[in-house]
């Protein structure tokens, strides 16, 4: 039986929820782009993940356990809980930081000049740090998405219908759409993003969060200096989480600022193509000599395949 198309009219814009939209080809991606109006053009940020069930929690993050309970006992190895609450743990973000400026300082032509500076520096190595990266560039998100995303047969739409009903659906990737300065407002009450390596002093507890005494414990959008050729690449956006350790999707007056777009892994080999047709590749983000020969190779693979294709209808023919 024939699956109905999905509707993204009036799709979950309800309070203390996600807002969630589907799309299936590049076209419709981005004319749910051109649907958003924030209050001040230009300024949404994108985030493309592989796979839609994933939530926004940075790197370091990932890996939380919890050690006690909401009374203090400890918990052990497997224990079922039955009540939220209590410590956790996880990589160490301070010993993290401090050891990379230990070994990293022969590698850098100039030196950072804060600590925010040497995390996003750090983060940008492939670090498990307390950022998660956005880019103001929407293409630039479904790129990052599409690249690891599985490829599969089928229209997607059957798909798309389940994803509306559980926005926890495996079966495509996402891209997350926020408006920075709706989130700081709500969660600080401050414009946003907000520069903390221009005033690294009044936001310095933001560095190791766990061990401040002031209550910042949701996350916040901040921006980086282009110190890198790969910062500047993905525009230096990032949200910097707090001493909580759940995901920046998680927060209930959070969610109604947030868009999570689905699309199907049925999707993922055309919306690649229609990527690089506009010139969304590798060496577009990352313009460095290594990325330029992944693309000359990608490109000349596809060539030989399509040749091959047609040689093997040609000998068909025979």
């Amino acid at each position: 039986m024939s699956q109905p198309t999905p509707s993204n009219k009036g799709a979950s814009v309800q309070p203390n929820k996600l807002n969630l939209r589907t799309a299936r080809t590049l076209t419709e991606f981005m004319d749910l782009i051109d649907e958003f109006k924030p209050e001040i053009p230009g300024t949404l940020w994108f985030r493309g993940q592989s796979n839609a069930s994933h939530e926004l929690i940075p790197g370091v993050l990932r890996n939380i356990i919890t050690t006690s309970d909401s009374m203090g006992r400890s918990i052990k190895q497997g224990q079922i809980q039955v009540s939220s609450g209590g410590g956790a743990s996880g990589l160490s973000t301070k010993r993290l930081l401090q050891t990379f400026k230990r070994h990293a300082r022969p590698f850098l032509d100039h030196a950072p000049a804060n600590d925010f500076e040497w995390m996003f520096i750090a983060q940008h190595h492939g670090m498990p740090t307390r950022l998660l990266d956005w880019s103001t560039n929407a293409l630039v998100a479904l790129f990052f998405a599409v690249q690891r995303a599985e490829v599969r047969q089928g229209d997607g739409i059957e798909q798309c219908n389940a994803f509306l009903e559980d926005p926890s659906n495996e079966d495509g990737f996402a891209i997350f759409v926020i408006d920075p300065e709706k989130i700081n407002r709500e969660a600080y009450k401050v414009p946003g993003p907000i520069d903390v390596a221009a005033n690294p002093e009044k936001w310095s507890d933001w560095v190791n969060p766990m061990e401040s005494s002031k209550a910042i414990d949701f996350p916040i959008c901040v921006c980086a200096p282009h110190m890198t050729n790969r910062i500047r690449a993905q525009s230096g956006a990032f949200t910097l989480h707090g001493r909580f350790t759940h995901a920046l999707d998680y927060y209930s007056p959070l969610k109604p600022h947030i868009t999570k777009i689905f699309i199907p892994y049925t999707s993922t080999a055309a919306i690649r193509d229609s990527l690089a047709q506009v010139g969304i590749t590798e060496s577009f983000i990352y313009p460095e000599l290594d990325t330029v020969v992944r693309d000359i190779v990608r490109t000349e693979t596809a060539r030989f395949k399509h040749w091959l294709s047609h040689r093997s209808l040609d000998d068909q023919d025979e």
